[in-house]
């Protein structure tokens, strides 16, 4: 007799009580809405509808290929954070929301605008200005933000800069004379304005990101891991720390061990794009709870604990930025991980 998709299906799967036939069927069907939903949201499914296409077009060979070959989501091996679609979301959330709001909330595009002794706010209504600065010579100028924070600027020669939450960017003085310098603190995007004559350089701590004409993405929060991650997007970088020099093309990424200098280089994987965050997305392949847990809090202004059962967990799948925290925790407890929240700290236990 054919499955049939439900609810009651689902709820059994995330229970771990189907049969094999029930495993390769609900995987199965993960793989086709993935493939034809991906990037979309889609607030509410109708599990009818999904079933009936997915009877009529997938069943057969699709469910038999499946039972040998599950490494798309790899569901099997590891929990899978699928948030493309928003289906878990629907799914298992049962459309009830909880009777009181979380105390953490979705992120700002704001800074902190720190020159002189002056901070001014900045917000999507009063914008970065390098007026501000030919006015404000020899002053040391920076932007800020803080957790729950995020925020895009154009500098005076025209490289723009998306800056990620909890994060600082120095510019230099003198900035666009001789050079083109900034210092970093945290993460950001930079798509650089062409100019051979004044070279564009990121300073972070005693690493140094040299470029031309090139958009790449620079990351490294030290309380949460000690490699500065660069992913190159377009044009050509030099990466240096140490007397040690790497060239990136477009494509590739390097890790670099802030404690002992090494590096390391491997091709970007194009199924995950690290600089997603600018365009209001969390992306993770095969990514570690902790790294997951660390993005989110930046982004949702929390902070958690995480049971040593959970350190080893990878999961992996896209969800928008503009979500609720609320529909963040339907997925974690869809992917089988627990909490429990006291205040503003959120407590991953068992």
């Amino acid at each position: 007799m054919k499955q049939r998709l439900s609810k009651q299906l689902l709820q059994k799967y995330q229970q771990g009580m189907c049969s094999a036939e029930e495993i390769a069927f609900v995987e199965s069907w993960y793989n086709q809405l993935s493939k034809t939903n991906n990037a979309k949201d889609i607030p509410e499914l109708d599990l009818a509808a999904e079933d009936r296409y997915f009877q009529q077009h997938i069943f057969g060979p699709e469910l038999r290929a499946n039972r040998h070959r599950r490494a798309y989501l790899k569901v099997a091996a590891s929990i899978v954070f699928f948030l493309m679609a928003g289906a878990a979301m629907y799914f298992f959330s049962g459309r009830q929301r909880s009777p009181e709001p979380l105390p953490f909330s979705v992120g700002q595009f704001q800074a902190d605008l720190l020159i002189g002794n002056e901070v001014v706010r900045l917000d999507e209504k009063k914008l970065f200005s390098p007026a501000l600065m030919e006015q404000r010579k020899g002053d040391q100028v920076a932007i800020k933000t803080k957790k729950g924070q995020e925020f895009k600027m154009e500098l005076p020669d025209g490289t723009t800069v998306w800056l990620n939450a909890d994060s600082k960017l120095e510019i230099g003085p003198g900035y666009n004379l001789q050079e083109r310098s900034v210092f970093l603190e945290g993460e950001a995007y930079f798509k650089v304005a062409k100019n051979k004559a004044k070279p564009f350089i990121v300073h972070v701590g005693k690493t140094s990101i040299e470029a031309l004409g090139t958009a790449f993405n620079v990351k490294l929060y030290p309380n949460d891991s000690q490699l500065l991650t660069t992913q190159l997007d377009e044009g050509k970088i030099r990466v240096s720390n140490a007397g040690l020099q790497e060239i990136l093309l477009p494509g590739q990424i390097i890790q670099l061990n802030v404690l002992n200098g090494d590096f390391q280089l491997q091709q970007e994987n194009r199924q995950q794009d690290a600089a997603n965050w600018k365009d209001g997305y969390f992306e993770f392949d095969q990514t570690p709870l902790p790294e997951i847990l660390a993005d989110l809090a930046r982004w949702y202004n929390f902070t958690y604990s995480l049971s040593p059962v959970y350190k080893n967990k990878v999961l992996s799948g896209k969800i928008s930025k503009k979500e609720s925290f609320e529909e963040v925790l339907k997925i974690l407890r869809f992917a089988g991980i627990n909490y429990k929240i006291d205040k503003d700290r959120l407590l991953l236990v068992p």
